[in-house]
């Protein structure tokens, strides 16, 4: 009886499963993408323009509140994906990848200083560079906000960017 619950049980291990989530994305008044995996998350005011976004192995579908079955967009011959050129999809990954990278290297300049500040609070016990490291500690939070946030707005563009069936060289 062991022998056959353990078979079963690597039996099921070795199924692979197929990763599904459903995450919710709504605009807000200034332009910013949210998502949040709970309903509840989305302000009162963005619930009903809120879309359901299926996520799993294949593409990205999004389903209408009022939908019962998932609809993929297909582009129209002639048509640009999402309404805008190659041109402007390029630009706007690069813009945003640069901004990130940007943040990135800022955020890594300023743990440079925090060790070298906390180095400094260990030696000398001095009140200002308690605040010193306070205000960089600050500072690092602040970045990785921006950082949050940036990734964020990568993820919403990727993810417009597969609903309308932009190439992928064009998001490059």
């Amino acid at each position: 009886m062991k022998t056959i619950l353990l078979s079963l049980s690597l039996l099921s291990l070795l199924i692979p499963s197929v990763g599904r989530a459903a995450f919710y994305q709504w605009t807000d008044a200034n332009g910013v993408v949210h998502f949040t995996d709970n309903r509840s998350n989305i302000p009162r005011q963005y619930r009903d323009k809120a879309q359901r976004v299926e996520v799993s192995d294949s593409a990205p579908v999004t389903v209408s509140p009022g939908a019962t079955t998932p609809s993929h967009k297909a582009p129209a011959a002639g048509v640009e994906p999402g309404g805008h050129n190659e041109g402007w999809w390029r630009d706007r990954y690069k813009s945003l990848r640069t901004e990130l990278k940007t943040l990135q290297d800022q955020r890594a300049a300023l743990d440079q200083q925090l060790v070298e500040l906390r180095r400094k609070r260990t030696i000398f016990q001095r009140a200002r560079d308690r605040v010193a490291i306070n205000t960089m500690e600050a500072q690092v939070s602040t970045i990785d906000a921006k950082i949050s946030d940036m990734l964020n707005r990568i993820a919403a563009l990727d993810l417009a960017a597969a609903q309308a069936a932009v190439p992928l060289e064009w998001r490059q």
